[in-house]
């Protein structure tokens, strides 16, 4: 009978992160240092190496996402399940916060008033909150309405 040991959660991550490496190494595929850590994350949390190529950045994104997060900033997700993959930790120590306003009643009645999405409805609401905000939109895509 094969014994299966313990495997730590954050081993199981560092392990998939070096998996990842490696086969990016196997496809002659060298990333950008700043976009790196995006690249690699979305590539972790899809399984999806397609986005090496797919993924655009503007200029100086990342450096702007970091410095909006260093001053309190709002990340504001299209899905719950969105929300779910922050670090909500990592964000308080930085002094943020996240919201997903999607299953929100008022949302949900206004939505169905105006005859428009939920996820519309929803960054509508997200619009009026103060200071700096990091919306984040994945799968719901009238968000960006």
């Amino acid at each position: 009978m094969k014994i299966i040991k313990h495997i730590l959660p954050t081993d199981i991550e560092k392990n998939s992160f070096l998996i990842i490496k490696d086969e990016l190494k196997k496809m002659n595929i060298q990333l950008p240092k700043e976009t790196e850590p995006v690249v690699m994350r979305v590539i972790h949390t899809t399984a999806d190496f397609d986005y090496v190529s797919s993924l655009c950045f503007s200029k100086n994104a990342v450096q702007i996402g970091i410095n909006a997060l260093k001053n309190g900033a709002t990340i504001v997700t299209d899905t719950n399940m969105a929300l779910s993959g922050i670090n909500k930790s990592a964000l308080k120590k930085l002094g943020c916060n996240s919201y997903c306003f999607m299953a929100d009643e008022d949302v949900k009645k206004k939505a169905s008033s105006l005859g428009l999405t939920r996820a519309a409805i929803s960054m509508q609401k997200a619009a009026l909150l103060d200071g700096k905000i990091i919306f984040a939109i994945g799968n719901a895509p009238t968000a960006l309405i």
